[in-house]
């Protein structure tokens, strides 16, 4: 399958060279501020923006350390010159204004799944909606101020208002805040992303090989469209210079749908175990996950516990299917839209086989999944 990045050249045109043109983008001073770049879809969107060759900042949390912004300094031409790390807090005006001037486009990554305070010792004094709707809205401010040329936010598909879910509803005043503040950014819904450990698909693998017996809600029915976090950087990048997309909002997902039980039968086959599941009435489930919130038994407890990924919102959404429908309104922009063809689309059984296979009962070759 063919996986080209396409850049700028010199003229204005895109060029096909598989090399991306980076000193043509150094060239042309395309530079960029990712917010978010330390997270699971952020770390994809900064490595497509090295492979097209632009000058990128690096904004990372003081609290959260270097330990996240360490592997993306070498991304790109793995020179001195094109990645700079700085640390800076989502409450402070003048550090996020600093960082600001020195770049003309801004992508936004960042976003809270759980509310930091409902578990034990966290080390976020930042509350949900103060993540997913504040920030937003004050980044885009403070873009327009500063005279930033394009804005690019990362948001979910299924963001409404009326959603049951929690998150998805502050995803939607997002999107509103931040088309207030910056008319001429750009949205890009995205279904749930995939990749070598994410925090959603990679769950039912590790249920897999320690419980055996994997529990479902809404007996598997949800329908997904995965798509892989690589792709969804892919598009971001390329908003930045493509002007028809500017003001507008796109809903982007993966090639392939299936039920969370055909996920589970797939991984049970790569697996070489069986496919046992049980299907968890919902009151149950409320129970569960609202325990799974409130316990510290979570990897790193002593030192801040970290957010559970099967938590009361996301059983909210496991009866809200996840699909990408950029048809049902003719202003929506489909991948077409950002010159990615869809047969290009990385599907999940080309990147995820080997994330599988660590996962798997036995396997010598990763250790038996000790890896992870």
């Amino acid at each position: 399958m063919s996986r080209r990045q396409f850049a700028r050249t010199l003229s204005g045109d895109l060029s096909s060279n598989w090399r991306s043109q980076g000193s043509e983008a150094n060239a042309m001073n395309i530079n960029v501020a990712t917010f978010g770049a330390t997270g699971h879809l952020g770390s994809y969107v900064h490595a497509s923006c090295c492979l097209h060759g632009f000058t990128n900042i690096i904004p990372f949390r003081f609290r959260a350390g270097t330990s996240g912004v360490r592997m993306l300094k070498h991304l790109g031409d793995g020179t001195v010159g094109q990645n700079f790390d700085t640390d800076y807090e989502i409450d402070k005006e003048f550090v996020v204004k600093s960082i600001l001037e020195k770049v003309d486009n801004v992508i936004n990554v960042v976003g809270a799944w759980q509310e930091p305070t409902i578990y034990e010792h966290s080390q976020s004094w930042f509350s949900m909606e103060a993540v997913n709707v504040e920030w937003p809205r004050m980044l885009a401010r403070w873009s327009r101020e500063m005279g930033i040329l394009r804005f690019v936010h990362i948001s979910m598909v299924g963001a409404d208002l009326n959603s049951p879910s929690k998150l998805l509803r502050q995803k939607a005043m997002a999107e509103q805040a931040v088309l207030e503040e910056f008319p001429t950014a750009t949205i890009i819904r995205s279904t749930d992303v995939f990749h070598e450990n994410d925090f959603h698909y990679s769950k039912y693998l590790k249920a897999q090989k320690y419980w055996k017996v994997v529990p479902v809600a809404n007996r598997g029915l949800r329908i997904h469209q995965p798509v892989f976090a690589g792709d969804i950087g892919e598009a971001a990048t390329r908003a930045l210079y493509l002007n028809h997309t500017e003001g507008r909002i796109a809903e982007l997902g993966g090639p392939v749908r299936f039920t969370t039980n055909d996920y589970l039968r797939w991984c049970s086959e790569c697996n070489g175990t069986l496919h046992l599941i049980a299907h968890v009435p919902k009151w149950m489930w409320r129970i569960g996950t609202k325990l799974n919130e409130r316990l510290p038994f979570h990897k790193g407890f002593i030192l801040g516990t970290r957010a559970p990924s099967w938590n009361q919102d996301w059983l909210d959404r496991q009866f809200l299917d996840n699909c990408a429908m950029p048809e049902r309104d003719p202003e929506l922009m489909d991948w077409e839209d950002f010159g990615i063809p869809r047969e290009d689309l990385y599907r999940m059984e080309e990147k995820y086989f080997i994330t599988s296979l660590m996962w798997t009962r036995e396997n010598p070759l990763l250790e038996n999944g000790k890896g992870l």
